[in-house]
């Protein structure tokens, strides 16, 4: 039972990051000075994301619902100890949520309208950081559970060199992501979209290097657990290496092909944070884990979520889709 959870637990946190991670990253690239006119690139934005935009944080919503169920202490663990990060992500989800509902609903076209433009623009980058920034702790581990300092147990593990490194390789990520998925939806300007999608994957390449050069300085025993098991190696260079599949799918326009690539990208990206540490969900710098095993409900509990999974998701995978048809056949219109 707790591995059917944690595999549907991974694949709303997939969804999410892919679908919610492009539309981040389109917000980023909203702002950006790309050569590209901000109206025609609004105008895309809208009619690629749309349908991603319209029900992406269920996902998420799922994700928080199943281990608030099945793993209450790790849901306690993520809430405590990532208190103020996950607020400031919190604040940075309402602040994108309301500047695109301005930007695009508001009757009254005015001045007005900048501002909401920058502000969904700066909170795409603002979330897509922290996110990052939160995954990069948790992969350092730098924390005792036993900590009591105000300090050490809400600052400290995520105020560091790799955990910064981390947000922004994910903000990178999630705007190559974008990139992908306005490129492919270009039927104007579209060489400026493939030039720029170019230019993001060489950022995304030195970012990732960046990455592994600061975990490998400030914490080798952590890079060697991440880095050196066999599972991790094979995905990361699989991930690598469907970088330059992806820029031939981008140059020949084979639409369903790269967004196809783009979630197995994620898919190796995601897996090789997490085969090294499972069946653990985080583990400390004085070797203490925090099991999934260990850390779940009662079995009845588990039973319980496991038949709602099954046929809550028999429910939700058709209407999503349907949504999707719904809003990806109106945004063309």
């Amino acid at each position: 039972m707790i591995e059917f959870i944690v595999l549907i637990t991974g694949v709303a946190v997939f969804l999410y990051t892919l679908l919610a991670g492009a539309d981040f990253g389109a917000g980023i690239l909203q702002i950006l000075p790309i050569g590209i006119d901000r109206k025609e690139k609004t105008s895309l934005i809208g009619m690629a994301m749309g349908p991603v935009w319209e029900a992406n944080h269920i996902w998420l919503i799922l994700a928080l619902v199943i281990s608030f169920n099945a793993f209450p202490q790790i849901f306690w663990f993520v809430s405590e100890w990532y208190h103020f990060p996950l607020g400031a992500l919190a604040i940075g989800i309402i602040f994108r949520g309301a500047s695109f509902t301005f930007l695009h609903y508001d009757p009254i076209k005015d001045g007005s309208q900048k501002v909401y433009h920058w502000f969904f623009g700066l909170s795409s980058i603002w979330c897509t950081f922290w996110i990052g920034l939160i995954v990069g702790s948790m992969m350092l581990g730098d924390f005792s559970l036993t900590d009591t300092g105000i300090f050490e147990r809400y600052f400290k593990h995520w105020i560091n060199p790799f955990s910064f490194s981390m947000g922004i390789f994910a903000t990178v990520l999630m705007m190559f992501n974008a990139s992908l998925f306005l490129t492919a939806e270009a039927k104007t300007q579209r060489m400026a979209w493939k030039k720029l999608t170019i230019k993001i994957f060489a950022l995304l390449v030195f970012s990732g290097l960046l990455t592994h050069g600061v975990l490998l300085i400030n914490a080798p025993e952590r890079w060697k657990l991440f880095f050196l098991n066999p599972i991790s190696i094979t995905l990361i260079a699989l991930s690598f290496l469907l970088l330059f599949a992806q820029l031939y799918t981008i140059e020949k326009n084979i639409k369903n092909l790269s967004r196809l690539v783009a979630g197995i990208q994620l898919i190796c990206i995601l897996g090789a944070g997490f085969v090294p540490l499972y069946p653990n969900f985080v583990l400390t710098k004085d070797g203490v884990a925090i099991s999934f095993i260990e850390a779940s409900a009662e079995p009845r509990v588990l039973e319980l979520l496991c038949y709602a999974l099954v046929f809550g998701l028999l429910f939700i995978l058709p209407a999503y889709y349907f949504l999707m048809k719904i809003f990806k056949i109106k945004s063309e219109d």
